[in-house]
């Protein structure tokens, strides 16, 4: 059986930062929302309770509905005009998916992740993928939850922040930081500045 391995989304194999503040301005006009508030960069990887807590807790009703419209309309929105996906990612997931089974694990919104793989044309790369608008657990839950519906007993996180660090060890999984996402990690098994380091290092 092939060894595996489990990749985070945002700020590690895409980055659609750029695409979800044009979305999340038109919406926050409607909700007379000030969105120089809620730096669009500092939310990438959070779960929706995250967010919520950090910058709705005087309003959690008001932070639920307005991501949960957000959400929808990205979904919609990337599937037509998609993210910018790092540079050597698609070549990165060709290789690797000759000696390793592929999967995804993120604190995005359901269906975000097929929108990734439905526009790269990247579904066949991948054995399978879950995230907390799924199942609303968090990251390491959801780790473990994908590890048991496999029948993987250990694997490698992909991941850019010390959350998914955190999320790694907490599901008895090694670490790989990509240096060059969001976050930052002080510890970690390894780290890359490129996505297509990971051919050399594994």
């Amino acid at each position: 059986m092939k060894d595996s391995l489990i990749f985070d989304l945002d700020g590690t194999l895409w980055d659609s930062t750029k695409q979800i503040k044009i979305v999340w301005t038109s919406i926050a006009k409607q909700y007379n929302i000030d969105l120089n508030k809620i730096p669009i960069e500092s939310i990438m990887g959070l779960s929706n309770s995250d967010i919520i807590a950090k910058f709705f807790n005087n309003n959690p009703s008001l932070g639920n509905s307005f991501l949960n419209e957000c959400q929808n309309s990205e979904n919609e929105f990337l599937a037509i005009h998609g993210g910018n996906i790092y540079p050597n990612t698609i070549d990165t997931i060709q290789e690797l998916s000759k000696k390793y089974n592929l999967y995804i694990v993120s604190n995005c919104q359901k269906g975000y992740i097929e929108t990734f793989l439905n526009f790269y044309n990247l579904n066949h790369y991948f054995k399978d993928f879950e995230c907390s608008g799924n199942t609303n657990l968090p990251k390491a839950s959801n780790i473990q939850l994908l590890m048991a519906r496999n029948g993987i007993d250990s694997s490698i996180y992909i991941g850019d922040t010390e959350k998914d660090h955190d999320a790694a060890i907490n599901s008895n999984n090694r670490f790989i930081w990509a240096s060059y996402g969001f976050g930052t990690c002080k510890d970690y098994d390894y780290t890359i500045k490129d996505i297509k380091e990971l051919l050399d290092i594994l």
